[in-house]
């Protein structure tokens, strides 16, 4: 018998709905490093919560078929039983937090497995520097970027020590850098602990090196198969085809209408994450901010946005952003935020779309130009469906969507690919593009996912070091 089998498994969220998941077959081996892709909302992240029990003890339906852990049956097992044994990062990694700081999050989970008292400690600074988290280990959650977020998140599950470890999207946020530093890391947990790890991605980059097994999920068959040799080697083949490499893109014509500017500007948390003398974002283009996890690019976002103080001056259209009155401005300028759901305001899909056109600043989409976009988006047939039961792929495609639909003319994106395989992320682009082209608006946006960006992008900043500066490349 192998560590993880699943047995006969069929699975659906509504009983008599459309199923996710069909009399499924499939087999995981002990101290494997184990990658699952497939297209967004193909139910990638509904498999890593039927492994861990989460499913069908929360919601949905398990029709037929086990899952067996190391030979039991993971819907009788209790939940210190399966803590102990498989541990889940999800998707979203500010919905695991409990506790307003890492170390004070990290400390309640081992306290809560009732681990000894004077291993805590010790324990704890193992896990922080494992994941490099210490130097933001006392900082508020709510002061973390997405990338040090989920950095935190994974310090928590390793903490946890449980034998198999589930990681859904755990890179979508993170810098190259750190990307490549946490895989390292959890390659050596399997090498050298022995640790069973099953990570769902869409970026197969990398993983060619360390993946002892690739699975793909096929959501016409609704099944997931081993890849062969073949199949791995055409799809790692691909990613390699597509990692990134700097495209030249224009640098701005000082003469162009200015959109923001700073000047003497600096803003922060507990410190000054950006000092900048003098610049200037342009109206009318596509913009894309790059830089590493945590130097400030959200803060600047939300400085902009009127949710985060700032010293010195900050101007759009020559108006001081901090005396305008905020319900003017936001019709003005949006902030799509990196987490969907905090930006959805109704129950359903088709309750939001009819809210986003009932307030829409301009008459720019017709019914059917709607209706095709969904299409387009692999979102039709969804208008009843609850927008929180969707996939984090298509909360991302159904938020843009929204806020394309709303008119404002400037846009800030922050992360708006996450969660997006290629196919979905190039079609948004395709949006925002046309947006600006024929539209003329304004779209900024923060992205660490760089594939293809160079052919939609106008311009490129960079932050780094506290300090913005457009780059000639992307």
């Amino acid at each position: 018998m192998s560590y993880i089998d699943v047995t006969d498994l069929t699975f659906s969220y509504v009983q008599g709905g459309q199923q996710i998941l069909q009399d499924q077959q499939l087999r995981f081996d002990q101290g494997t490093f184990n990658v699952l892709t497939g297209p967004s909302g193909s139910g990638k992240s509904t498999f890593l919560r039927l492994l861990c029990g989460l499913f069908p003890q929360f919601t949905g339906h398990l029709l037929a078929g086990k899952i067996l852990l190391d030979g039991q049956d993971v819907g009788q097992m209790s939940v210190t039983q399966r803590a102990r044994k498989i541990a889940l990062l999800f998707q979203v990694p500010s919905e695991q937090f409990a506790m307003p700081t890492p170390r004070e999050e990290l400390v309640f989970t081992l306290e809560n497995l009732r681990t000894d008292p004077a291993e805590i400690p010790t324990r704890l600074e193992r896990v922080l520097a494992f994941t490099g988290t210490t130097q933001f280990a006392d900082r508020k959650f709510t002061t973390l970027s997405g990338g040090e977020q989920q950095r935190a998140a994974l310090s928590v599950i390793l903490a946890l020590d449980a034998d198999i470890i589930l990681l859904d999207e755990p890179f979508a946020n993170v810098d190259p850098q750190t990307r490549a530093f946490l895989l390292k890391r959890l390659a050596a947990l399997v090498s050298e602990q022995g640790k069973t790890v099953i990570i769902s991605d869409h970026d197969l980059t990398d993983y060619q090196f360390v993946a002892d097994y690739l699975y793909v999920l096929d959501p016409a068959k609704k099944q997931i198969h081993l890849a062969d040799p073949a199949e791995r080697a055409q799809r790692f083949k691909a990613f390699d085809q597509q990692k990134h490499q700097a495209v030249a893109v224009d640098l701005p014509q000082k003469d162009g209408p200015v959109e923001f500017a700073l000047h003497d500007f600096a803003t922060g948390y507990q410190q000054n994450l950006l000092s900048q003398k003098q610049f200037q974002l342009f109206q009318g283009h596509l913009t894309v901010f790059t830089g590493p996890n945590g130097v400030g690019k959200s803060t600047l976002f939300n400085a902009i946005a009127k949710l985060q103080g700032y010293r010195g001056s900050l101007t759009w259209h020559e108006q001081e952003i901090a005396k305008l009155k905020a319900k003017h401005y936001n019709r003005k300028v949006a902030l799509v935020f990196q987490n969907p759901v905090s930006q959805f305001m109704q129950v359903t899909v088709k309750e939001e779309l009819e809210l986003s056109l009932k307030n829409r600043l301009a008459n720019g989409w017709t019914k059917d130009q709607v209706q095709a976009a969904l299409v387009d988006l692999d979102l039709a047939g969804r208008q009843e469906q609850v927008v929180y039961q969707l996939s984090e792929g298509q909360k991302r495609k159904l938020q843009i969507l929204l806020m394309l639909l709303l008119g404002v003319p400037t846009l800030l994106l922050d992360e708006p690919l996450t969660g997006l395989d290629l196919v979905s992320a190039n079609k948004i682009m395709g949006y925002l593009q046309r947006a600006v082209k024929t539209e003329g608006k304004t779209v900024i946006m923060i992205s660490h996912q760089l594939t293809n960006l160079a052919q939609y992008a106008d311009y490129h900043i960079k932050l780094d070091h506290k300090e913005l500066s457009y780059e000639a490349t992307l």
